[in-house]
């Protein structure tokens, strides 16, 4: 492992459920196929999503459930604010 700082050009960006790549560890004369890879891999994820009923994609699944901790979490900061409100109005 070399100490380099990452730079933003090192990151391949990944799609959904396939995390970026990071490619500043990896050997120089490795990149190349190592970013083939990663892209192949984004494609046969994208046909596999699409080969799979609307109910059970990702987006469908992770991400509405993802949606759904967002709202509680909303939800719970403005009761806590309403709550410091009311407190400060007694």
């Amino acid at each position: 492992m070399n100490n380099r700082k990452i730079d933003k050009r090192d990151i391949i960006p990944g799609f959904k459920a396939i995390m970026p790549l990071n490619i500043c560890d990896i050997e120089p004369i490795h990149r190349k196929q190592a970013i083939s890879q990663h892209e192949n891999d984004i494609k046969m994820y994208t046909k596999y999503q699409s080969e799979l009923s609307p109910r059970l994609r990702y987006e469908n699944t992770i991400k509405r459930i993802q949606k759904i901790h967002e709202n509680d979490y909303n939800a719970a900061a403005k009761r806590k604010e309403d709550a410091k409100c009311q407190q400060m109005l007694r």
